[in-house]
């Protein structure tokens, strides 16, 4: 009766499901985490490069309704950048339009993200790579002036 009584309470010990739940989460939780700090921190680099390109914008709107100087035309990128761009000189524009003779013509205002100050917008997330992120983000307008 004791051997009886010892081998049921050994086997309900071997049994029992106490902590399991703890460890299906310590499994999960690495792929888990992978994949909210991955939506948060694309959703942050989005975020940048939707600045940028509106900042691009921008001075393709100022060149093509005829901004004086490329300096000016890069001024405005600088400013419409919000800080991203930490130097207005990066910012390439193709033309100026200068007079009648560029009316329709196109003006391209171009800015390559590579040279932001971590060589890019950078994408971190954990347990994985660093991704840089390099395009380069223009805007072409019709001279109108």
């Amino acid at each position: 009766m004791k051997d009886e009584r010892a081998r049921r309470t050994r086997s309900l010990l071997l049994h029992r499901q106490d902590g399991a739940s703890a460890v299906e989460f310590a499994l999960i939780a690495p792929f888990l985490f992978m994949v909210v700090f991955g939506i948060l921190y694309f959703g942050v680099a989005f975020m940048k490069m939707q600045n940028l390109r509106s900042a691009v914008r921008e001075g393709g709107r100022a060149a093509a309704v005829g901004a004086p100087t490329i300096g000016e035309i890069q001024t405005r990128v600088h400013e419409a950048s919000i800080g991203s761009i930490p130097n207005a000189g990066d910012v390439a524009v193709s033309r100026l339009c200068d007079g009648e003779d560029s009316v329709g013509e196109d003006v391209t205002v171009s800015y390559d993200t590579a040279n932001l100050p971590d060589g890019g917008i950078v994408v971190s997330i954990p347990f994985v790579p660093t991704i840089h992120l390099t395009p380069t983000i223009s805007a072409s307008f019709r001279c109108e002036v």
